[in-house]
């Protein structure tokens, strides 16, 4: 259930080369998540957020379910008070 709270995930997409268009497309159109790196060996980097942390894994289950993904592994998690999280952090 969505809380007071913002989670921000960054994971790594392997997928192969010739559904790295595809991959790179179905990400773009999904809420609140964006690429912030890619290369042409079939390796991004992605970048979402949600108050709701059980979305957010089911976002990554989703992409390893996409046609040509190898796997989706998650590399950060942070959780911030959604009321400040655009504030500067200590």
């Amino acid at each position: 259930m969505p809380d007071n709270t913002l989670h921000i995930v960054s994971f790594i997409v392997h997928v192969k080369p010739d559904a790295l268009a595809a991959t790179v497309q179905w990400l773009a159109e999904q809420p609140n998540c964006d690429i912030r790196g890619e290369d042409e060996a079939g390796k991004l980097v992605v970048v979402a957020e949600n108050n709701d942390e059980k979305a957010l894994l089911q976002l990554m289950e989703t992409v390893r379910d996409q046609p040509g993904v190898l796997d989706a592994a998650l590399v950060y998690h942070e959780v911030l008070a959604a009321d400040t999280a655009d504030e500067p952090q200590d």
